[in-house]
């Protein structure tokens, strides 16, 4: 329980930072550049995500050297697009449904696709963890 406490601590680091990437980014886009609030989202979400990648398979997750080179990229880029559809949706939901300045919506969104992301690249990207899950489901299927 430590140690996952531990990780999420730094998933959480290298998220703020992510974060203030994807925020500033936002603002630029949609104040500066007088972008459509969606379009700068999904660029702002992007650079993001590839600093959130690099720090995270770096510093947060245990992610073998060869799995790291070898695909693990395409993994994390699927998973982050789902992340992407999911703010897109939420951010269009919370704007346009329910009437929060984009800025707002952007936090909201921030906070339910964190918790996607900390998940599915736990299960996905970290080593071992599909073996753990396939080895505890046999043993919940043999206890039946």
């Amino acid at each position: 329980m430590k140690k996952i406490l531990m990780q999420f601590c730094k998933f959480s680091m290298v998220g703020v930072v992510a974060f203030l990437i994807d925020y500033g980014l936002l603002f630029a886009f949609t104040d500066l550049l007088h972008m459509h609030y969606l379009i700068s989202s999904m660029l702002s979400f992007s650079v993001a995500t590839v600093f959130n990648y690099i720090y995270s398979t770096k510093y947060v997750f245990e992610c073998r050297e060869e799995q790291r080179k070898a695909g693990q990229f395409t993994v994390f880029l699927l998973l982050s697009a789902c992340g992407l559809l999911l703010n897109s949706m939420l951010m269009k939901t919370f704007v346009e449904n329910m009437a929060f300045h984009y800025m707002v919506a952007k936090l909201f969104s921030a906070v339910i696709v964190s918790i996607w992301n900390f998940i599915s690249r736990k299960i996905f990207l970290e080593e071992g963890i599909k073996e753990r899950l396939f080895a505890r489901r046999q043993e919940l299927l043999r206890d039946r």
